[in-house]
């Protein structure tokens, strides 16, 4: 029975990494929002519309997606595999994390990008299940620590937040196309 209910789950997650493409839709969007972070990010506009203007890419994923979705030839509306819930269980949490960051806001502004970066490398970790995917998992740890290790102990300007994930975000591209040949 249990082996029958794990062939039956490994069935379901093969199916939706193929027919998803491993969320290659969402990740090339993601590259394309963590660049425009990286612009906004090196202007010299004040920290609270710098702020402001950087949590509201998150708003561009969706019809970034579905952009990326059309030219990748994937359906993102795929409703067959009740492993969809899962996924956008793992991609809606992200919104109830933005909590953290407007907290941070008001208390430690120059946080924000930093803590914003956290949370978006930490979200992918579920997909290393439900993509069967060591690269989500690789990629999801790398960019968490690697804020950590550049801000707190090489003391690296913030700046570095956005191109430690945009490098994060091609390298995870590039590994998923090498995951699904």
């Amino acid at each position: 029975m249990n082996e029958a209910m794990n062939n039956n789950l490994n069935e379901l997650i093969e199916d939706i990494s193929i027919k998803q493409k491993k969320g290659l839709p969402f990740i090339v969007a993601s590259s394309c929002i963590w660049l425009i972070i990286t612009i906004i990010a090196l202007t010299s506009i004040e920290q609270i519309q710098k702020n402001i203007l950087i949590l509201s890419c998150g708003a561009l994923m969706f019809p970034l997606s579905i952009f990326w979705s059309k030219i990748l030839k994937v359906n993102l509306f795929y409703k067959e595999n009740p492993l969809i819930n899962g996924i956008l269980i793992a991609t809606n949490n992200q919104i109830l994390y933005l909590i953290i960051c407007i907290m941070t806001m008001i208390k430690a502004p120059e946080l924000v990008l930093p803590c914003y970066a956290i949370i978006y490398g930490g979200h992918l970790l579920p997909y290393s299940f439900l993509y069967n995917s060591k690269a989500y998992k690789l990629i999801s740890i790398c960019i968490c620590f690697a804020i950590f290790i550049s801000l707190v102990f090489l003391r690296l300007n913030v700046i570095v937040v956005p191109i430690i994930v945009e490098i994060g975000v091609l390298i995870l591209l590039f590994l998923l196309k090498k995951e699904r040949k």
